[in-house]
């Protein structure tokens, strides 16, 4: 094999590893979104046994630092001087839209504790309102990026 033909299939693979971590760290944050807190503890105890945790549970620390490398070495192997890299920019696109759907997840059960609160004192009723009101305008511009990411997503991908 060739130099050339083994330099070709590293930015190949890279690529490929890229979107599967990437892939990996959207699935675990929905599973964690999804899951009660008696579920986090048992898993959190499993893991831990099992010696996988890292700083956290999920190793999110670890995982993030990991994709940022390997979006750095993605857009270093793939990208010509002065091409626009697509498949990068659609990577950070995805993982913003990611990131903006968990905010949006985070945000509503914030909405809908704030609207279950009842027979409140004024003052905290007040407080509640002000709290409500932050949430649902940080909830728009969740939906906002959201909607931005998949725009760039969507752009990049026709390109």
């Amino acid at each position: 094999m060739s130099a050339r033909a083994t330099t070709g299939a590293a930015p190949a693979a890279t690529s490929q590893l890229l979107t599967e971590l990437q892939h990996a760290d959207a699935i675990i944050k929905s599973m964690l979104n999804a899951m009660t807190t008696e579920q986090k503890t048992k898993v959190h105890a499993q893991l831990d046994a099992a010696g996988v945790s890292g700083e956290g549970m999920t190793r999110a620390n670890e995982r993030g630092a990991t994709i940022t490398a390997a979006l750095a070495v993605h857009a270093e192997t793939s990208a010509e001087p002065g091409a626009v890299d697509v498949k990068g920019m659609c990577a950070q696109a995805e993982i913003i839209e990611m990131q903006a759907a968990h905010i949006r997840i985070l945000l509503l059960a914030l909405c809908e504790r704030l609207d279950g609160m009842q027979g409140l004192p004024q003052a905290a009723v007040q407080a509640v309102n002000a709290a409500s009101c932050f949430a649902t305008c940080a909830l728009r511009n969740a939906s906002l990026i959201e909607d931005e990411a998949v725009g760039i997503y969507l752009e990049g991908g026709a390109a």
